[in-house]
């Protein structure tokens, strides 16, 4: 692998990180992950992009406007933390690209886009549709534990960037962040058992799970 931290980067333009995902619901990892990345990659700010309703995604019958509700309440506070509503409000199949060109329209030129990924997803790149397009339009930021990646991970990895070549090494960096026994899955399942998620979970998005009895139905 190439960059294994922001410290690798040169940095030219302003930055702005682009963190997206279903946070359904959000956590105490989303949020570390990206004050993480913040801070390592010199981001002037992190927005947060909530998927719209995917249908080959289950989302548990919660709705787009309430995971979108969720991530607000849980960033509020943090002055580097901001939310777009872009995919919630796009009609029809929605593909990062497509996020990332409307971005860059709305901010304009001077500023790079920094996308968080996870492991997984940056591994998956070379099947994405339109992946050389996005590369070519932002930089990638691979979250990796503090703890090595386990061998087969890793290499699934090493082949990504190798795809894509010299621009996979100059687009794609690392960012080492603590190991958390934690997943919006487990978060779900607890919430239907009415197990606690304090501390897990921000206190104000569990007043709105609460409040709208979201999660009591998963299975």
């Amino acid at each position: 692998m190439c960059n294994y931290s922001g410290s690798d980067v040169v940095f030219m333009a302003k930055r702005i990180g682009v963190f997206g995902g279903s946070f359904n619901p959000l956590h105490i990892g989303h949020l570390i992950v990206a004050e993480a990345a913040w801070q390592e990659f010199n981001l002037e700010q992190v927005v947060f992009v909530p998927t719209g309703d995917t249908p080959h995604k289950n989302m548990h019958h919660i709705s787009k406007i309430d995971r979108f509700e969720m991530v607000k309440m849980a960033i509020k506070e943090n002055p580097h933390f901001s939310i777009s509503s872009i995919e919630i409000e796009r009609k029809g199949l929605s593909y990062t690209v497509d996020t990332i060109k409307q971005l860059h329209a709305e901010w304009g030129s001077e500023y790079d886009i920094y996308f968080i990924a996870g492991t997984d997803a940056v591994a998956d790149m070379p099947t994405w549709k339109y992946n050389e397009e996005l590369l070519d339009s932002c930089h990638f930021i691979c979250c990796l534990l503090y703890t090595s990646p386990s061998p087969s991970s890793e290499e699934r990895i090493k082949q990504a960037v190798a795809y894509f070549g010299k621009k996979g090494c100059e687009k794609i960096h690392f960012l080492r962040t603590p190991e958390l026994e934690i997943s919006s899955t487990i978060l779900r399942k607890w919430i239907a058992s009415n197990r606690s998620v304090k501390y897990m979970i921000p206190d104000s998005v569990i007043q709105y799970i609460n409040i709208h009895n979201l999660y009591k139905d998963e299975e």
